[in-house]
């Protein structure tokens, strides 16, 4: 296990030692001839990394804080516009090749092990400790493949999926890693018509690539992934990311417009958080992660239009049961439901069984039952199949009357049987915090430019030129 361990560490300095390199002979490459995404996508639901554990000072003069705070990160700016992102990790095989042809270095050499002509395919694996090129040994435990057209044209292939920038292959633990070089706005084009439909209106898009670039940086620099060997990785985790097929020209042109454009605050790169829907309002910062960001606070939210604006999930009680045991909460027999809310969103669900009681956050219910937010609250149903009395009714004939009606809400949900309806209510799609995508095209849609729409979502930040 220490041998492992330190066969990664020495693979993912190499990869650090890389980049100096990297920064110098990458350049800031432009998109050309862009490649049409689908645009079916519709903005997916935002899955979190580990929040910010410490919120930003606000001791002493904020003016000179945002001056000291720029000098600082200004040093690394030349480099903070390149971003590794992981695309494939515990490989055995690859290929990598490029339409462009190819040149491979060493890391740690910096040697020059040959050029690929276009379209000629490198099969990569593991011989040892070093990667091994079409079945022959490098002798390298880490290479770089650049396309011969290293700019705005240069594109790499790894598998069947074109990337702009660079690939890094690495040996780790016995497997190969593979890393995407690539300038920030590279990447955040791959990245926007991921997260939002190319065919919204440009000022929610331009909204977006802020956002997108923001969280980005600020994930870099917060070293989300330290110890992986790259920046960010290229699922929903991070940001959703698939290279140059992903691309669409009018998300592309929202990059461009607000190329270099970074949300701060006190001088520094925010947070920036994205969901699909809100469902009216958004959260404060506290009441879903536990930590008081002053630029993360809850405000109306106009999204009405949005599909997920309101939506109903609904369980037996038996099914209940179930789902809680999977997830290994054994309650036994169900017999009541209580919801602790705030702000409108569950924080804490009881659920009372004849075996135990037991208690789970707004989120963990929200993984366990397949919900699309924790915005929601919880109703019982059942039909009325218990005869308690027969009371005469007006025309004098006998009337079965239930001892509970058809809904029952609020407080202590009483669960008679396995047959009880356990209906979730709820708003939005997402965590709730920051810019709430389908709000920001009812904004955009309604005459307000991306800057408004930031500055509705995120308080008290500013807008600047980052590079």
């Amino acid at each position: 296990m220490i041998k492992s361990k330190l066969i990664k560490k020495i693979a993912v300095a190499a990869l650090a030692a890389f980049m100096g390199a990297c920064v110098l002979g990458m350049g800031n490459s432009e998109a050309g001839t862009i490649v049409p995404g689908m645009g079916k996508k519709p903005p997916t639901a935002w899955k979190n990394p580990t929040p910010p554990t410490t919120r930003p000072s606000t001791a002493g003069n904020q003016e000179e804080t945002k001056k000291d705070n720029r000098a600082t990160w200004k040093k690394t700016n030349e480099s903070e516009n390149i971003i590794k992102v992981g695309i494939a990790s515990g490989v055995v095989k690859a290929s990598i090749s490029s339409v462009n042809g190819m040149h491979i270095f060493g890391v740690n050499d910096n040697r020059d092990y040959g050029d690929f002509r276009s379209n000629i395919v490198a099969n990569l694996s593991v011989q040892g400790k070093a990667i091994a090129v079409n079945g022959k040994s490098s002798g390298a435990s880490a290479l770089v493949f650049t396309p011969v057209t290293n700019s705005a044209g240069g594109r790499i292939k790894y598998n069947s999926n074109e990337y702009r920038g660079k690939l890094l292959a690495s040996v780790v633990d016995g497997q190969l890693l593979i890393v995407n070089l690539i300038s920030l706005e590279d990447y955040v084009k791959g990245v926007l018509p991921s997260e939002m439909s190319p065919s919204w209106n440009m000022e929610a898009l331009k909204a977006q690539a802020v956002a997108a670039r923001t969280y980005a940086l600020y994930t870099k620099n917060q070293k989300t992934h330290l110890g992986e060997g790259f920046d960010l990785c290229d699922s929903t985790h991070c940001q959703a990311y698939e290279g140059i097929a992903n691309e669409a020209t009018s998300a592309s042109a929202a990059v461009d417009a607000t190329k270099g454009l970074v949300m701060t605050y006190q001088g520094r790169p925010i947070y920036a958080p994205y969901h699909a829907s809100s469902g009216g309002v958004t959260e404060n910062s506290e009441d879903v992660w536990g930590n008081n960001l002053p630029y993360l606070r809850s405000v109306k939210d106009n999204d009405a239009q949005s599909p997920y604006h309101n939506w109903s999930v609904s369980y037996t009680a038996a099914q209940v049961q179930k789902l809680l045991g999977a997830a290994g909460k054994n309650i036994g027999q169900l017999q009541s439901i209580s919801v602790t809310s705030a702000n409108g969103r569950a924080a804490k669900v009881q659920f009372v069984g004849s075996g135990q009681t037991i208690e789970v956050t707004g989120q963990q219910a929200r993984q366990i039952f397949g919900l699309k937010s924790t915005y929601f609250t919880i109703r019982t149903k059942r039909k009325p199949d218990a005869v308690l009395t027969q009371k005469p009714n007006k025309k004098g004939q006998n009337e079965v009357i239930d001892v509970a009606p058809t809904a029952m809400n609020g407080g202590k949900l009483l669960v008679k049987n396995d047959k009880v309806e356990v209906i979730f209510d709820g708003h939005g799609f997402g965590h709730g915090l920051g810019m709430s995508q389908y709000g920001a095209k009812a904004m955009a849609d309604a005459g307000k430019n991306y800057e408004d729409i930031l500055h509705h979502y995120y308080t008290d930040i500013e807008i600047i030129k980052w590079y």
